[in-house]
């Protein structure tokens, strides 16, 4: 299993990528959470609400995932960050087995 963190400019754009990953079975959950950025872009530090998802789902489908975020966001350089979760309940993975197809 592994855990996916991509942000997106607003609610709208995250529940639009989060329903197409639930739609398509790539991903079994996915979690919104609205969240403070601080950065730099292109020379000039910014600072914008956005929300934090986090996708639940198989390293296989990582690929899939990637291009689904870069075709669904208007991101120039999307982020898009994946963590081995190598620790889980063994019910919570076969959950997941079973929704990511």
């Amino acid at each position: 299993m592994i855990l996916v963190f991509v942000s997106t400019e607003n609610k709208k754009d995250a529940g639009k990528l989060a329903n197409h990953l639930i739609d398509l079975h790539m991903a079994a959950c996915v979690s919104i959470i609205p969240v403070e950025s601080f950065y730099f872009w292109k020379g000039e530090k910014v600072h914008y609400n956005e929300c934090e998802l986090i996708i639940k789902t198989k390293v296989e489908k990582f690929s899939a995932i990637e291009k689904a975020i870069s075709d669904v966001l208007p991101y120039e350089i999307p982020q898009i960050i994946s963590i081995n979760a190598k620790d889980a309940n063994s019910s919570y993975l076969k959950w997941l087995e079973e929704a990511v197809r």
